[in-house]
């Protein structure tokens, strides 16, 4: 039975060290890796010095050592797990607003190239949507920077509302918007653009029974298999400041 259970020769006498410490006791507190290694070195010895037959002595070793081990497996799997828990975690941070829980503009550029990627595998279309709010700087002037950022909420909630679960949302900073309309066509698109155009232009926020008219302006780009995502923002964003342009100079009825 010797041949049973083989080490590395650095990680058996690692291994030894342990499991005089798992059978004696003493030291500092073993990690679960160090008693998985340890108890697995008990069950070696007890295999080796076995021969033919084992004595209750041995038996009663190899059941302790393979519990010790069982839970040591136990132990190690809990703590890869809420590592795996706290790098998802600060993955999202890094890549959330966290005032608005919109995606931020790395997580938007992210998740953008993840699209156009999928896009150029199945030969899909979308619509990128540019948002600016008109007249923002104001209310912030007026009311304070906690009505701007409840605005700034209102307008991310407002956006996530109507759209699909695959489409996503995202502040890219300051007053800026951007919304990935994904799996659309062009025509289709732009009626969504539409709509959540009229959304946000007759949304009403309330702030310490004072009522604020939001306004905003939007520019929108179709993107296929072969765009590049800067290139898209580029041009959704000139998009917006042309229909910026157009609204500053047509009087309002």
């Amino acid at each position: 039975m010797g041949n049973l259970l083989r080490f590395p020769f650095n990680a058996w006498d690692l291994a030894r060290t342990l499991s005089q410490n798992l059978t004696q006791g003493g030291g500092t507190d073993p990690t679960p890796s160090d008693n998985l290694l340890g108890a697995l070195a008990v069950l070696r010895e007890c295999l080796d010095s076995a021969g033919s037959s084992m004595s209750d002595d041995l038996v009663l070793r190899c059941k302790a050592a393979t519990q010790t081990a069982l839970t040591a497996a136990i132990g190690t799997e809990r703590t890869l797990h809420h590592q795996s828990l706290r790098i998802a975690e600060m993955e999202h941070l890094a890549s959330t607003d966290p005032l608005t829980s919109a995606y931020n503009r790395r997580g938007f550029q992210q998740e953008f190239e993840r699209i156009l990627a999928a896009a150029g595998r199945y030969l899909e279309t979308g619509v990128l949507i540019y948002v600016d709010l008109d007249g923002f700087k104001p209310i912030n002037d007026t009311y304070g920077h906690a009505a701007g950022d409840r605005v700034l909420c209102e307008v991310a909630g407002a956006l996530h509302k109507n759209i699909r679960p695959h489409d996503l949302v995202a502040r890219l900073g300051g007053d800026e918007f951007a919304v990935l309309l994904t799996r659309t066509d062009w025509k289709n698109g732009l009626k969504r653009a539409e709509f959540l155009k009229h959304t946000l232009n007759t949304l009403d926020v309330t702030w310490q029974d004072k009522h604020i008219a939001v306004r905003a302006s939007f520019g929108c780009q179709r993107f296929g298999p072969e765009d590049c995502h800067k290139t898209l923002l580029i041009k959704a964003d000139r998009a917006m400041y042309e229909a910026k342009r157009i609204r500053a100079a047509t009087p309002e009825n």
